[in-house]
């Protein structure tokens, strides 16, 4: 048995056997469904995804699942028959009703909300209960394929090409894409008779992807990546698999003058400024990660980052996130930054930098040039000269954490090194 598919069965064996013997009245595996809609246009869509429920010590514990990716709820709660989901790293809620009259809810009906820019964001779910459904025959589907996209009017998008690779286990696909700016995370669907369809949903992605193969070297189709936002695409076979170095990551931003000191700034979380001057900085090898806490691939990197510090730190580095946030609420961000610092155990500085609005980080870091991607690193040597920008990060679908890894450990162990 495949090790994906296997991790999948072992992922979902409990939840199935709960739904099945009836325990509690919300306990199982659900089939669910996001209708993601833009008022002012047409492209509405549906997302589905796996939402898992069961019991825990008090109470229950909930996890959205897409394939083998599982992202677990920060708090769940049934009252009578309303049930509420949280997920603090986005200040977000899945709230839902059960089916009532029955022993046993059958069915969900709800909305998830959460922060969306300025504004704020509300998808309907609906779920219902479910068994895991067995593979079918392998149907012939390369691994690796180049995307080209275009947006509705014809013309490149912003994005215009990006790299994927999919693993096939009977009809059941699980892989990603892997945009310059970071990849879309794992997406998970079935290829059943040529027409290939691919969702997910992690509190901040509502993706759906559906596009027919027309030969082994050629699928098209329609990639919904946000709410307004579908792209054509035409994907062609591959002869690798995701790309490999990390030439083009670190040519998209660059610093105006190489030569000077870099200067940031940010709030930390007692509300003191604090500067490149700051003592703790000076002749140190600095690593600066541009975020926001809304950001999946900025989660992705966390973990990368705190390893690095607690690896380096003593030779002497420093690392420090500058956060920027979807909305001007100090103490609001400043929350979230907590509650991204505890689920990453982060021993470095994070600091409140500014927000997404446009023009923001022109203004807050003016000796950026062409800065595009959450998140993006910069390596700073002993005297604050930028050295190198990398932007965007493989996160776990790609299967280049290590490669990424590897590669932040060489470089900072380079500028360590030198006098």
């Amino acid at each position: 048995m495949p090790k994906a598919v296997a991790l999948l069965l072992t992922l979902l064996s409990p939840f199935v056997v709960l739904a099945q013997s009836g325990s509690g009245t919300v306990t199982g595996r659900w089939q669910a469904q996001l209708t993601a809609a833009r008022a002012d246009t047409r492209d509405t869509y549906q997302v589905p995804f796996d939402l898992l429920i069961d019991t825990a010590p008090g109470g229950i514990r909930a996890a959205l699942i897409n394939g083998a990716d599982r992202i677990e709820f920060s708090s769940a709660q049934l009252h009578g028959t309303e049930l509420t989901l949280r997920l603090e790293q986005y200040d977000a809620t899945l709230t839902a009703r059960c089916s009532e009259g029955k022993r046993i809810c059958t069915e969900l009906t709800g909305e998830y909300v959460r922060q969306k820019g300025s504004a704020v964001a509300r998808y309907a779910i609906t779920a219902r209960r479910t068994r895991y459904l067995e593979t079918l025959s392998s149907p012939q589907f390369a691994p690796d394929w180049q995307f080209s996209f275009t947006a509705a009017d014809g013309k490149p998008a912003s994005e215009a090409t990006a790299p994927a690779h999919f693993v096939v286990h009977g009809d059941f696909v699980e892989g990603t894409i892997a945009p310059l700016s970071g990849d879309y995370g794992l997406m998970s669907g079935r290829l059943i008779n040529g027409e290939l369809h691919l969702s997910r949903f992690d509190g901040i992605h509502a993706l759906r992807l559906d596009g027919r193969v027309f030969s082994p070297e050629r699928m098209e189709g329609v990639f919904h990546v946000s709410p307004g936002t579908a792209l054509n695409f035409v994907a062609t076979r591959s002869g690798s698999a995701l790309a490999t170095g990390f030439d083009e990551a670190e040519h998209l931003t660059t610093v105006a003058d190489p030569a000077e000191m870099f200067r940031f700034h940010g709030i930390d979380t007692s509300g003191a400024t604090v500067t490149q001057n700051d003592l703790r900085f000076r002749g140190k090898v600095v690593l600066i990660d541009i975020f926001g806490t809304w950001c999946p691939n900025c989660h992705d990197e966390a973990p990368i980052l705190q390893a690095l510090y607690e690896k380096f730190h003593s030779r002497g580095l420093e690392v420090v996130g500058l956060s920027y946030e979807y909305v001007d609420d100090r103490a609001r961000n400043l929350r979230l930054i907590d509650v991204y610092r505890h689920k990453y155990n982060i021993a470095f500085p994070l600091l409140l930098a500014g927000t997404t609005d446009a023009g923001e980080m022109e203004r807050s870091l003016p000796q950026l040039r062409n800065f595009g991607a959450f998140p993006t690193a910069i390596f700073l040597d002993r005297h604050g000269r930028v050295r190198l920008i990398h932007a965007g990060f493989s996160g776990p679908a790609t299967g280049r954490l290590d490669e990424i890894r590897r590669h932040f450990e060489e470089t900072i162990a380079r500028l360590l090194n030198e006098p």
